[in-house]
């Protein structure tokens, strides 16, 4: 049975025998009675949503979504990775849209209204990180291992020593904060690819459909369908 607390910012705190929701009087939860939520944080500010599709799983999962949208479609599975308390779903501003019969184990940052897009019958293993500021799509049928790294984003901005080191002082706790977007380029990774272990995907990259990335593998530059890419800087050859 669920128990309904209000806490002391008004917000409606649920809580259930495997998970945690705090969700604000604006938001949207939308979860088909099909799905499980297990050992994981749901929270959702303002007007966020939060979709849920039949069959789901989400396990040892932090999501939070302050601004924004994350839709989450059938038979798919979100697992905590194995070696951490829990995964993170981060959404400062943006969407992510996870397709269909997907395996993600990854954590995600989404901010300045990114969009993030996962096609179906895709698995994203334990510890890799995808950073959206502008535009991440990865398609279906993709396997990508563990730690690896999808940026679209150079994540910080260059400031002079000074700046930066005011900003620090100001902001401290936090470092590392920002006054602006870093620079950004969309990242597309098309249809059954195989990403090796601790390989990185970085702004601007397309790589194409049946292409089979390195462990280690540092991409800068785009390759065509059909390609082997290895090497830091990374380099390609046509199967």
């Amino acid at each position: 049975m669920k128990r309904i607390i209000k806490n002391i910012l008004g917000k409606s705190r649920i809580k259930e025998k495997y998970g945690q929701f705090f969700i604000s009087p604006n938001a949207k939860f939308q979860k088909s009675s099909t799905s499980i939520i297990e050992n994981s944080t749901i929270r959702l500010e303002n007007d966020s949503q939060l979709i849920v599709g039949e069959n789901i799983l989400i396990k040892d999962y932090n999501i939070h979504v302050i601004k924004g949208k994350c839709i989450i479609n059938s038979e798919t599975k979100l697992m905590g990775a194995y070696n951490i308390k829990h995964s993170n779903l981060y959404i400062e501003d943006g969407i992510v849209n996870i397709g269909d019969h997907c395996i993600i184990k990854a954590d995600f940052s989404v901010r300045y209204g990114g969009k993030c897009s996962i096609g179906s019958f895709t698995g994203i293993m334990d510890n890799t990180e995808i950073r959206c500021d502008e535009e991440i799509n990865i398609g279906s049928y993709n396997m990508i291992s563990y730690e690896c790294m999808i940026y679209d984003t150079n994540t910080h901005c260059q400031y002079g020593i000074e700046e930066r080191r005011e900003m620090t002082r100001k902001s401290f706790p936090h470092i590392g904060a920002e006054k602006e977007k870093p620079k950004t380029a969309p990242v597309n990774i098309g249809d059954d690819c195989w990403i090796g272990k601790r390989s990185a995907v970085l702004k601007g990259v397309t790589v194409g459909s049946n292409t089979t990335i390195a462990a280690c593998a540092v991409l800068t530059k785009s390759c065509k369908e059909n390609s082997i890419v290895y090497g830091n800087p990374a380099i390609s050859k046509l199967k």
